[in-house]
């Protein structure tokens, strides 16, 4: 089942299935909610949070294709300085990947996908950013396939994601069964 806070929470990114707060347009997003159906006069809405994250996604890649190549270039654009501290957004984007903000972006996959979204929504969305996991997350870069641009080359690399997130708890879990196996014999 889909996860949605559709017109049912206090944090207006989540209850627009927009945790990104992407600005009205007229962008044909894959589950938007059509103007005419949308309360908010000033974002988009979806029909579920998973679209909400992919139209996010697909909106900084399409940003890092035009040469926005740095957290400073990326967030400018996405967060302008007339309706955000861009400078702050800006330093903790660029603190939360580990990379200085003028720094050229150069290996866009999957899991830096997953650090940078999670970064935007630490300030999107402030404590109720911890509402969406990673699993949310990782379900909406699988939704965008893989997304070929100009510079780079994005890939979304299912094992990787596998690797880094799903190996460990299965290594935890073997771990916790062997000491609990050695004890009780």
């Amino acid at each position: 089942m889909a996860k949605s806070f559709l017109n049912n929470h206090k944090v207006r990114g989540l209850e627009n299935n927009n945790p990104g707060n992407l600005i009205r347009t007229n962008i044909a997003w894959q589950g938007k909610i059509p103007h005419a159906k949308n309360p908010d006069k000033q974002f988009e809405q979806f029909e579920n949070v998973y679209f909400g994250l992919r139209a996010m996604l697909k909106d900084l890649i399409n940003d890092i294709n035009k040469g926005k190549n740095t957290v400073k270039l990326l967030i400018t654009e996405y967060a302008p300085p007339n309706e955000n501290d861009t400078n702050a957004y800006i330093n903790s984007v660029a603190r939360t990947l580990g990379v200085a903000p003028t720094q050229r972006l150069t290996e866009i996959n999957s899991a830096f996908l997953l650090k940078l979204v999670r970064a935007i929504l630490k300030v999107e969305l402030g404590k109720a950013h911890t509402e969406l996991t990673d699993s949310d997350i990782i379900k909406a870069i699988t939704m965008l396939g893989d997304v070929s641009t100009s510079t780079l080359k994005v890939t979304i690399d299912k094992l990787a994601l596998a690797k880094q997130y799903i190996i460990p708890v299965l290594i935890t879990i073997s771990l916790f069964f062997y000491s609990y196996v050695t004890i009780t014999i």
